[in-house]
């Protein structure tokens, strides 16, 4: 048991205080849980009061990490001592149930919710009512941290959430998810992903220097985030009745800062690529070799990324019945200094990035019109409570910003019927 409370702390209701790691064992190893190397469930405070921990539970040090026992349900970890005015002190403790698909072992972390750097991460729960909504976050940092919050253990959202849900946070590295590449991922063959890869492989072979760590480490994460379109993808969920199945996901959250005016399309097998500059930073010389000859340069206008909007969210819906939520940009931080336009070439989108936000957000109004997407209105909520304080670069956003936007995620989130129906939120 790895406490993250101290024994004898007053501690809130739903407050995380505890997890431990899990492992299967027996004849369904192998089979359940197939690529996750981490598995975990925390524990929150069913009440508000006193912790005492029972001793015994933790070994301290890496016996806390490797060490071994196996599960027994009727185990008590603690006890809480409930305050004297605590509504309910009774009841099941609720679980927060965490796994992920680590992208190698050469990059683990040991300790800690959900650790190491992961392709897919997860996190379900069950308390509330109502059927389990499952949401995939497919968006980039602005709506990584609202998604997974602050130690990255999807805590906050878990805390804030009234009613069962299941969401998926897949990696925005080294591709990142816009809507042309989610959807050149999602009718992509097999035989289309083994030509792809061939011709990864015979670029890092023909290179004339031997390939670095940087190179391999892109390629290979590169490959590992192509292979498969996460819009129709299922996982294994523990619950307290035994294994279930978890649907496609009914909502799908994207971000609007994904999306470039200018992306690669591979000359030979056509499919697009869009690295962001911090990811290509990472590259090594074979990589950008590769990226520089196999792919052209291909100006979108704003046209272009809504009728890729369209397509994406006419295209998913045909298999899983998905709805669409995406966080718009911040238009303005207040720092603007500009006296006059007129020095500036048309389209002033594609040289002001506050002009450019602007014109993605009154598209994403009227897409939101035409399609019933739902958008989370960051430029809004920045505008709120003070861009320049909270959201400095348009992308990273404080903690205060991140509480409003996933309170807007969880409320979208909520009116997400069974079938994927979005009902009308105020």
């Amino acid at each position: 048991m790895n406490w993250l409370s101290e024994d004898g702390r007053p501690c809130r209701p739903g407050e995380i205080i505890a997890y431990c790691n899990l492992a299967v064992q027996g004849d369904t190893r192998g089979s359940v849980f197939a690529k996750e190397a981490v598995l975990q469930v925390a524990f929150a405070s069913p009440a508000g009061g006193r912790l005492h921990r029972r001793p015994g539970l933790s070994g301290g040090g890496f016996l806390d990490v490797i060490g071994a026992a196996d599960w027994r349900d009727d185990e008590t970890i603690g006890e809480i001592e409930a305050d004297s005015d605590a509504d309910d002190a009774g009841g099941d403790m609720p679980l927060l149930m965490l796994a992920g698909q680590r992208m190698g072992w050469a990059v683990d972390v040991d300790t800690g919710l959900l650790p190491g750097w992961h392709l897919a991460a997860r996190a379900w729960w069950e308390h509330g009512d109502g059927h389990r909504r499952t949401l995939l976050n497919l968006g980039v940092c602005d709506a990584a941290g609202p998604i997974r919050g602050d130690d990255s253990g999807f805590v906050e959202l878990f805390q804030g959430a009234t009613f069962p849900a299941h969401v998926t946070d897949l990696t925005d590295h080294p591709a990142a998810p816009c809507a042309p590449v989610l959807l050149d991922g999602h009718g992509r063959s097999r035989t289309a992903f083994e030509a792809l890869a061939l011709d990864l492989q015979r670029a890092l072979a023909d290179f004339p220097e031997p390939p670095t760590a940087a190179d391999w480490m892109f390629a290979g994460a590169l490959l590992a985030q192509l292979a498969e379109s996460p819009l129709t993808r299922t996982f294994d969920i523990l619950t307290r009745n035994g294994l279930a199945r978890s649907e496609p996901p009914r909502a799908i959250l994207l971000s609007s800062c994904a999306e470039p005016r200018t992306i690669r399309r591979h000359r030979k097998l056509g499919y697009r690529l869009h690295i962001m500059r911090h990811d290509l930073d990472a590259a090594g010389p074979a990589i950008r070799a590769w990226l520089a000859s196999a792919f052209d340069a291909v100006p979108r206008t704003l046209d272009d990324i809504a009728a890729d909007y369209r397509r994406l969210i006419d295209t998913a819906p045909m298999q899983t019945g998905t709805r669409f939520l995406i966080l718009n940009r911040m238009s303005t931080s207040g720092r603007e200094d500009i006296a006059s336009y007129t020095a500036f070439d048309e389209p002033m989108g594609a040289i002001l990035a506050n002009i450019a936000a602007k014109e993605i957000n009154l598209m994403l109004h009227d897409l939101a019109r035409e399609k019933k997407v739902a958008v989370v209105d960051v430029d809004a909520m920045a505008a709120e409570i003070g861009g320049a304080a909270h959201l400095p670069d348009g992308v990273h956003q404080s903690g205060a910003l991140q509480d409003l936007v996933r309170g807007e995620i969880l409320d979208i989130l909520a009116s997400v019927g069974p079938a994927g129906d979005l009902r009308s939120v105020g």
